[in-house]
């Protein structure tokens, strides 16, 4: 596998064992911000480089709970996925105003934010803004955004605060510091 030119396949980076990918993350750890070695080791452990960062961020990110968020993610109980899709409408309406036309999806295993965008054509269509997936051991929720290459990716906690609440979770997605949720 060449680790420059493989396409992303979330499929099989998600079927390896939470054993392979904390061993991975923790391998790419050492790092830093050496990007060489990142390649090197994807080439030597027939990965790819997608691969190691998708590892590396979803445990930075969320620790164990991050890891099993990507391998297993948890069925939403039904009680608890109304509950917070109710909360993403209240937030989303009060900071938009009501002016943003969107639909949220209750995916089983996530809560999915979609912003109804129109074409030049005049059809609408769903952009995907973020997915939110919930770790019932922990209680914590785990943001992921969508990469150019239609991969939901973990999304890094705030710095302070309750980092893995819903509505921590949200303001970042309001907030879109990086710019990766609202385009």
């Amino acid at each position: 596998m060449d680790p420059w030119t493989e396409e992303w396949e979330q499929q099989r980076a998600e079927r390896r064992s939470i054993e392979t990918m904390r061993r991975i993350a923790l391998d790419a750890m050492e790092f830093g911000d050496d990007s060489a070695a990142f390649y090197t080791y994807a080439a030597e452990h027939n990965l790819t480089v997608n691969e190691v960062v998708y590892y590396l961020n979803a445990y930075e990110y969320g620790g164990e709970a991050g890891l099993r968020a990507v391998r297993n993610p948890d069925i939403i109980p039904p009680d608890a996925a109304r509950q917070a899709i109710k909360t993403i409408a209240a937030m989303l309406d009060e900071h938009f105003e009501g002016r943003l036309p969107y639909r949220l999806t209750d995916e089983g295993t996530a809560i999915g934010i979609h912003e109804i965008q129109q074409r030049m054509s005049g059809d609408k269509y769903l952009f995907p803004v973020c997915q939110l997936r919930l770790t019932l051991e922990s209680r914590q929720w785990h943001l992921y955004w969508m990469r150019k290459f239609d991969a939901w990716w973990p999304y890094s906690p705030p710095e302070t605060g309750r980092k893995y609440t819903l509505k921590a979770r949200l303001h970042q997605v309001l907030e879109d510091e990086s710019g990766c949720f609202w385009g």
